[in-house]
């Protein structure tokens, strides 16, 4: 028993130390290209360019501020103030404790008030919908419109992040924490390329996000709003139809991840003021495989505010 459990602890500190290892070196590769603010006793990651009216990107899980290319900032930026933040625990941005899509929405608030930000626009991907959703019922007075692109605001697909079955074990959820990036790449590669398909990711967004994502404090932000997403939801669907600002809602037809019926559609008969667009030959990652219907959308509903 003896030297089996010394070998399990040499095993742990090799592990320990070829993750730091593994940590260190991505950060040296990917470092953070933004701006921090502080709020609630945490620092956000984010990037600004341009002037005008705000718009506020938040990514999607896993996921960073890069889900929204340079290219798409830099045309936002024409017109618009563009706000891009690694939400936390994502990307460079610190971690809280106890973290809901409503706690995001208050802490994302706090920052845009500390920035001196008022009304902005909410644009979302994905699993953030919730993050935006939250933020027009809290403060709905503080929001000019909304875009959600491949939205999930009633049913989470357990299919659809990666590590979603891990987050409902809190046994497998401790262990994954301390598995080497090295193995959890090959998850994240699959499910990469199939929320791409029909397409294919770029190559240097794939990089970043198979060295930034596998660190342990993304690992674990991305668990835990896995485990927290769905109740939610069921919170805050019965209050959807008190949204009054415009809503541009987004989803590909080849979206194999998120349920546009379940989703998409059911949102935009629950607000009166929404719209329903369907990109076609398009999957899950919309912001990064059609980046001109980001520009697009935005461009739309800022014609509708």
């Amino acid at each position: 028993m003896i030297p089996l459990l010394g070998t399990l602890i040499v095993i742990a500190i090799a592990c320990q130390w070829y993750t730091n290892q593994a940590i260190r070196q991505a950060e040296a590769y990917f470092p953070p290209q933004g701006k921090y603010v502080k709020v609630a006793g945490v620092r956000l990651h984010y990037v600004c360019q341009g002037s005008g009216q705000a718009v506020i990107l938040l990514h999607g899980n896993p996921g960073f501020l890069q889900d929204y290319p340079p290219e798409t900032i830099d045309r936002i930026a024409q017109k618009y103030s563009v706000y891009a933040f690694d939400l936390p625990g994502y990307g460079y941005s610190d971690r809280l404790d106890l973290v809901t899509p409503q706690v995001q929405a208050q802490l994302l608030r706090s920052a845009l008030q500390k920035l001196g930000i008022d009304r902005p626009i909410l644009v979302a991907y994905s699993a953030s919908s919730a993050i935006a959703l939250a933020y027009a019922l809290r403060y709905p007075d503080e929001v000019a419109g909304i875009v959600l692109f491949s939205a999930i605001a009633y049913k989470v697909d357990q299919a659809l992040l990666p590590f979603a079955r891990f987050a409902q074990s809190s046994l497998l959820e401790t262990l994954l924490k301390f598995v080497p990036p090295v193995l959890v790449k090959s998850i994240l590669f699959t499910y990469l390329k199939k929320a791409f398909l029909p397409k294919s990711a770029k190559t240097d967004y794939l990089k970043a996000a198979k060295a930034l994502w596998t660190r342990p404090i993304q690992l674990q932000a991305s668990l835990e709003d896995s485990k927290n997403l769905q109740s939610s939801l069921d919170e805050m669907k019965k209050r959807y139809s008190e949204i009054n600002v415009p809503v541009l809602i987004v989803v590909g037809d080849g979206d194999n991840f998120v349920s546009a019926k379940e989703n998409s559609y059911r949102l935009r008969d629950r607000l009166s003021h929404s719209q329903l667009i369907i990109v076609s030959n398009t999957g899950h990652a919309i912001p990064q495989s059609q980046p001109q219907e980001v520009v697009k959308a935005i461009y739309i509903i800022g014609q509708q505010i």
